[in-house]
């Protein structure tokens, strides 16, 4: 009696282990696909408040051509931040610089533009209408908000518009260090006038960190903005000159 019971003892713990590991091998197989790269958030689970460093985290082991479509859909731009931004143009025999300093906050923009005059160029955009004023005018211009977009008033290439580029189009694609942030890397195919762009999008905050453009070969654009102070700008950044507020969208 005693050594059947422990016959069918056996035979039970035999029946679990391999249930065990088919569950393993299992969860393990559906996870290979949702490696998180070094850097993202995995790396800095547990270091600070809960939700830190959850700006980004890759589903996918590799980023190639093939993939990087798929990283940057799942990417999502800090909803409040301010940062400077530096944007050079280049052409032959000189270049311009210009300094902007940008501050957002859910669907309202603030981009400061130094002129080459000295003078500062103000922007207030909620998306549908954007108001303009220069140094500390009290009265603004009102426009469509069509013409000035976000991203266009910082002068930057949007890089959302990688997703809708057949992928034959993306030259090359990966992920690692750009001046010290973790970032996806991408370069695009020259055009039909040997214009391509190189992207390099933070995987931290989802914000584009640099861009350069190139007509065959020569640089004809850079922009740079590596620093971002993720902390919400105060609500009187985005007053209109008389001190009333655009309100949110």
């Amino acid at each position: 009696m005693d050594r059947q019971r422990m016959t069918m003892l056996g035979l039970g713990f035999g029946i679990l282990l391999v249930i065990v590991v088919v569950i393993f091998v299992t969860s393990t197989a559906r996870q290979a696909d949702h490696i998180q790269l070094p850097g993202s958030a995995e790396d800095s689970a547990g270091e600070g408040e809960e939700g830190e460093g959850d700006a980004f985290a890759l589903g996918l082991v590799d980023i190639t051509p093939e993939t990087v479509q798929r990283a940057v859909a799942t990417m999502d731009r800090l909803e409040a931040y301010s940062r400077p931004v530096t944007v050079e143009i280049f052409w032959e025999g000189g270049s311009r610089e210009t300094q902007l300093q940008t501050a957002v906050s859910g669907g309202l923009t603030r981009v400061d533009t130094r002129q080459a005059d000295g003078s500062v160029r103000h922007l207030l955009t909620d998306g549908i209408t954007s108001c303009i004023w220069y140094d500390d005018a009290r009265e603004w211009v009102a426009l469509s908000a069509g013409a000035f977009t976000s991203d266009s008033e910082q002068r930057l290439p949007t890089y959302e518009e990688i997703l809708d580029l057949p992928a034959g189009e993306i030259a090359s694609a990966s992920y690692g260090d750009y001046e010290g942030l973790y970032c996806i890397a991408v370069e695009t195919m020259p055009d039909g006038d040997g214009y391509y762009t190189q992207y390099w999008i933070s995987t931290e905050t989802g914000l584009l960190a640099a861009a350069e453009t190139y007509q065959w070969g020569e640089l004809v654009y850079r922009m740079t903005a590596l620093t971002v102070d993720a902390t919400a700008p105060a609500a009187e950044v985005f007053l209109l000159p008389d001190g009333t507020a655009m309100e949110q969208p």
